[in-house]
């Protein structure tokens, strides 16, 4: 099988030969070098690989883009912007990102304390007057950042999320806010949108600008990046990929949603943006990167202030969740809203910054964009094999999606190496090393397991040397065309 093209850039000059005191010690440098090799060369397998989990979960659409030190390394669409209409959807339509708005609040804040206009021991009753007398008048700049604060997340009537009424507008917001607290300040972590909402008004009273003129000022304008903004603008509302609504049960229709205006909710969640630009404002967050905040900030926004144990163990900073992905400690930010579900994440260390935007609610974008991770580095993965595959054959002459009555697996190369791995869910959970032994035999790696580990895959040719079925553990898998036209599927589907 011959997997799609995707898109790329390459490194700039500056990047590939870095500047005297740069931090990128030589090491470091071909580290990332080799980093964004191996995705642009993965690439076409991560667009098939995630085309095959949208199609099986009946996801309208996703976009998708990888960076590397700054760079795109890969740049995909898959699906439909709208169903009702089958339009194509493309990396160039525009998603609502929600809660990834709160990364660009939280920058913004430390932009603010980084020259002196603000401090984050600041009490919101200070920027804010009409909150005297309120609960919410004593919280702490901080204590709102890292959502220690208390206070209710989305307001009395949040409806607003359903599309029944409108968000609520400044007035509304702070009286929503000066309700009494759900908790005392700094005994739990309890995400709310409405104090993020303060934040972003109280960008505005420390700053003099409208938090849209500050974000286009101090954050997007200085990355020069077009297609990412606190609210989407009316006019640019067909660029927007169609939201849909989840599913109810498994042969539910989706409904194609409106867009809403978040009003002053805006800082907590009306950003809009496309997966690259997303991934090129994450990429500005990585350590030695200077266009937006210093490491000192960065380090303090990004590390463990919090730790939430439901539904799973992970962790809050100042503005970014943190996950364990592998080796990897990552930060970045999910977004629900409505007919959107996004998720976006960044290593600070190596500059590697995955955006994975969809457009539907229910859209797993979460596990998508943290499988994507793992599968990047099985391929940056040195192969366990003592002796080198035969250097006279092709890998790619074993490569395809093979399927039989149980389902379907890859045979992939990752990196240099060959693997077997099913197109779904965690990779590392599926995934076993082969080495070539010759042009029509491959020999799984040694490992204890319930299935037919350790017995080759042997490969049947057709004349024109094409793979015509292989069998494992005694069964035959046919490529998936072919397996789909002998069973009376559309082998096209």
């Amino acid at each position: 099988m011959s997997w799609p093209v995707v898109l790329f850039d390459r490194f700039s000059l500056a990047q590939r030969h870095p500047a005297p005191g740069h931090r990128l010690i030589f090491r470091h440098y071909s580290e990332l070098m080799l980093l964004f090799d191996t995705v642009r060369a993965l690439a076409p397998y991560l667009q098939s690989w995630l085309e095959y989990q949208r199609d099986l979960a009946r996801v309208p659409g996703v976009q998708v883009a990888v960076r590397v030190n700054g760079e795109l390394a890969a740049s995909f669409a898959l699906g439909t912007a709208n169903e009702a209409t089958g339009q194509p959807l493309t990396p160039q339509h525009l998603f609502r990102i929600a809660s990834h708005s709160k990364t660009f609040t939280a920058t913004a804040i430390f932009q603010l304390v980084e020259t002196g206009r603000l401090r984050l021991d600041d009490l919101a009753g200070r920027w804010l007057p009409e909150l005297a007398g309120s609960p919410a008048a004593g919280l702490t700049v901080r204590a709102l950042l890292g959502h220690q604060s208390g206070i209710n997340r989305d307001g009395a009537d949040s409806d607003y999320w359903q599309q029944l009424h409108d968000f609520p507008d400044r007035d509304a917001l702070l009286a929503l806010c000066r309700a009494k607290a759900v908790f005392p300040p700094d005994q739990f972590f309890k995400y709310s949108n409405m104090g993020y909402s303060l934040l972003g008004l109280i960008i505005e009273a420390a700053s003099g600008q409208t938090y849209e003129d500050y974000i286009a000022a101090h954050i997007t304008g200085p990355l020069t990046l077009t297609n990412l903004g606190p609210e989407l603008p009316q006019e640019r509302g067909p660029e927007l990929a169609s939201g849909h609504s989840g599913r109810l049960a498994g042969h539910d229709s989706r409904r194609v949603l409106p867009s809403s205006d978040t009003r002053a909710m805006a800082a907590a969640t009306g950003f809009y943006g496309t997966a690259e630009d997303v991934t090129a404002y994450l990429a500005a967050h990585a350590l030695g990167r200077s266009e937006l905040l210093t490491d000192a900030s960065k380090r303090l926004m990004q590390r463990r202030e919090s730790e939430i144990s439901r539904p799973v163990k992970r962790w809050y900073g100042l503005g970014f969740m943190v996950e364990q992905i592998g080796n990897r400690t990552v930060v970045g930010h999910s977004g629900g809203f409505p007919g959107h579900i996004t998720q976006s994440w960044l290593d600070p260390e190596s500059g590697l910054a995955v955006s994975v935007l969809t457009n539907c609610l229910g859209g797993p974008a979460t596990e998508w964009a943290t499988n994507l991770i793992k599968l990047i580095d099985l391929a940056m993965t040195v192969p366990e094999q003592k002796s080198p595959d035969a250097p006279d054959l092709a890998l790619e002459t074993y490569t395809g999606r093979f399927a039989t009555d149980w389902g379907v697996f890859d045979v992939v190369n990752l990196g240099g190496r060959l693997v077997s791995l099913m197109p779904q869910g965690d990779p590392g959970l599926s995934v076993t090393e082969l080495s070539v032994l010759d042009a029509d035999t491959l020999s799984p790696r040694p490992e204890a397991g319930f299935g037919a580990v350790g017995e080759p895959f042997q490969f049947q040719r057709t004349a024109e040397g094409g793979i015509e079925w292989v069998r494992q553990g005694g069964g035959r898998a046919w490529p998936l065309t072919a397996y789909r036209q002998r069973v009376g599927l559309d082998p096209h589907a």
